[in-house]
């Protein structure tokens, strides 16, 4: 069965947006690169015991916030992956 220009209207706006998440998975993986580099540098040059710990705990912080985002845009993904489907039939 052809699909109608409804539907095909459909898909691509949901391909659209499976591209911007795409893009926001990058972001959020660049970020989370950026985010260990800074500590890691910030844990390497400081001297202080307790400030090495707040730094490492921040860090697990901040990486597990960004993971939980990507994680989030992945199920995103696979959501409108299965729109998709349904409407393909």
């Amino acid at each position: 069965m052809a699909l109608s220009q409804t539907q095909r209207n459909q898909i691509a706006s949901y391909k659209i947006q499976i591209e911007s998440y795409r893009k926001d998975l990058q972001r959020y993986k660049d970020d989370k690169k950026r985010v260990s580099e800074q500590f890691a540098s910030m844990i390497k040059n400081t001297s202080d015991a307790n400030n090495k710990r707040s730094h490492r705990q921040t860090k697990i912080g901040r990486v597990n916030s960004i993971v939980n985002q990507i994680e989030s845009k992945k199920k995103d993904i696979e959501r409108i992956n299965g729109y998709i489907k349904s409407i393909k039939g």
